[in-house]
């Protein structure tokens, strides 16, 4: 965050009851950065990520709102050129955009960004079938009335996605990569959790429906679906379905 290359109104930590020096480092941080807007929270016991997501939501004063896990890193121009393009296109509620998986030796430095880029906006069809975004390449309306579901700690940040875009909120995704995700699809995190993802997709149509902002047949469908698609899951492993539903959404730009 220091390094973008545009300035941001506030920056606010969240700290998760964290095991390790997390707060040490953040409170060592905000001393040798005394310029920088910087606001650290702790939880006082472990809530997972929606609950830290909507308690710096509720705290934030700007009017846009971007999300980063501690895992995972941004271009140094991604709020330049994001927030940018969301002030130069307000009727866009929700903003995300593409990502790369790389290792923890590579450095960003080396990757470049491309100088004009298209955008795309997703229709509830699209949105519905599929989360086109990691969270982290997410920016958004503070102001909107929406907010992660707490008690879910699988696919919640899909269902936020999909209420917004049901009830009429234009989404739209740039394609242009400001995010880089670390961790390995193939060999941790919530990928070693196939099952319970899966569930989670599962509760989301079904609270989809209960919302009625899907009917009944259409959730049963959806879940059919969601289950379906555990297959190429398990016969090409995570990480390799993940470059190619990224590939597939990408494709969406050359349509």
């Amino acid at each position: 965050m220091k390094e973008q290359t545009y300035p941001v109104q506030e920056i606010i930590c969240i700290d998760d009851c964290s095991t390790d020096h997390t707060t040490t480092v953040i409170e060592e941080f905000i001393s040798d950065n005394p310029y920088l807007p910087i606001k650290l929270l702790k939880n006082n016991s472990n809530q997972g990520p929606s609950f830290s997501r909507n308690r710096g939501w509720d705290v934030a004063q700007g009017d846009y709102l971007a999300f980063l896990d501690a895992d995972d890193a941004w271009h140094r121009q991604k709020i330049a050129i994001q927030y940018s393009w969301m002030l130069t296109n307000p009727q866009i509620s929700v903003c995300g955009h593409a990502y790369l998986l790389i290792s923890s030796e590579d450095s960003e430095d080396y990757f470049k960004i491309k100088p004009n880029f298209k955008t795309y906006i997703f229709s509830q069809d699209e949105i519905i079938f599929s989360n086109p975004f990691v969270t982290p390449s997410v920016m958004l309306k503070r102001n909107l009335n929406y907010r992660f579901n707490p008690n879910q700690r699988y696919c919640e940040d899909y269902l936020l996605w999909l209420q917004i875009c049901l009830d009429a909120h234009q989404i739209s995704m740039l394609d242009v990569e400001l995010t880089y995700i670390y961790k390995s699809f193939g060999k941790s995190g919530l990928t070693r959790n196939l099952w319970q993802m899966k569930w989670g997709d599962t509760k989301n149509y079904w609270q989809l429906w209960k919302s009625n902002r899907i009917s009944f047949g259409k959730a049963i469908f959806l879940i059919m679906y969601s289950l379906i698609k555990v297959i190429p899951l398990i016969i090409f492993g995570p990480e390799y379905y993940a470059g190619l539903k990224q590939r597939m959404i990408m494709n969406k730009f050359e349509s």
